[in-house]
């Protein structure tokens, strides 16, 4: 109920802010030669003169229709905003969710190491690395991976080929056939999201091991494998889980300036297009979107929690 209430409050904010300026989409529409007249008809045509209150129950209205509003650039010119951005969607989802199953794989053994090895030369060096990658910036990332093994040493491609298929599991086919593309742009997302995971995965970990259940488990005589796998990893996933889902959001962010760098038709390569083109209402159904996804984001976090937390669950009952 409170993600209903918080998409209901995003959807007022991302419609509120161009709606206080009617004339810019008259402007794309008309032309920078339509008079004050033509803007004021164009106005009174699509609704915009009348109260804010009745602009956004029409709003609401498409969208629980499935209409998000239609383009008023000139080359897609009354095109539904969901048509144009619904065949980039799937792409940035898997551009997003490659490099996070990845960095799952190499973090998490990771951090639950640096943990076990805390002080020792394994773990400066690793939290350093760790500390320097997590404050880089994703389009710094992507940039240097472009500069240095695209142009200076040329060994992958700079550039992604242009995606032909539109459906859900198009892309990770079209990742397979052309990999050397992709090991640029999913590289560097790994690395950033690699990082991030890591740290609080050492962190969750070394909370975990001055716990009295972990010095008890010791105390019987348990081996330090069964010490690690039945009793501090179990634990450390709690919040793990929270963390993971809260930065889906910030994955999809990172897939949008990704796609900038490499020229990958996904929703950051749409929504920036169509933000230059002034292309309101494709923009305002592309922020709806991501907040869509910073929601369920949230929604999946808690979900989680009662899965992996058994105390949630009993507390319930």
């Amino acid at each position: 109920m409170q993600s209903v209430a918080v998409l209901f409050v995003v959807s007022f904010i991302t419609f509120i802010i161009p709606a206080m300026f009617h004339g810019t989409v008259a402007r794309v529409v008309l032309g920078p030669r339509a008079t004050k007249a033509d803007i004021l008809e164009f106005n009174h045509a699509h609704f915009f003169d009348r109260s804010i209150f009745y602009q956004y129950y029409r709003y609401v209205n498409d969208l629980l229709h499935g209409d998000f509003g239609h383009s008023v650039l000139r080359k897609t010119m009354n095109k539904p905003a969901w048509e144009i951005l619904s065949p980039a969607l799937p792409r940035t989802i898997w551009l997003a969710i490659v490099p996070l199953v990845i960095a799952l794989l190499i973090a998490i053994p990771l951090g639950v190491t640096q943990a076990w090895r805390r002080n020792k030369a394994f773990d400066y060096i690793t939290t350093f690395i760790s500390f320097v990658l997590y404050s880089t910036p994703a389009y710094l990332m992507s940039i240097l991976a472009v500069t240095v093994f695209a142009i200076n040493f040329a060994i992958f491609p700079g550039l992604i080929p242009y995606p032909t298929g539109t459906g859900f599991f198009d892309p990770p086919i079209f990742m397979l056939k052309n990999w050397t593309a992709f090991v640029l742009p999913i590289g560097s997302m790994t690395l950033l999201s690699l990082a991030g995971v890591a740290r609080f995965t050492r962190g969750a970990v070394l909370d975990s091991i001055v716990q009295d259940y972990v010095r008890t488990a010791r105390a019987k005589g348990a081996s330090n494998w069964r010490v690690l796998s039945h009793h501090v990893l179990r634990n450390a996933l709690i919040p793990l889980v929270t963390i993971l889902g809260l930065s889906l959001p910030g994955l999809f962010t990172g897939a949008l300036i990704t796609e900038q760098v490499f020229n990958y038709p996904g929703m950051g390569f749409i929504t920036v297009s169509h933000t230059l083109g002034r292309d309101i209402p494709v923009v305002m159904a592309a922020t709806l979107i991501i907040a869509i996804a910073t929601v369920i984001g949230n929604l999946i976090a808690d979900l989680a929690l009662v899965v992996v937390d058994p105390r949630i669950r009993i507390a319930s009952k």
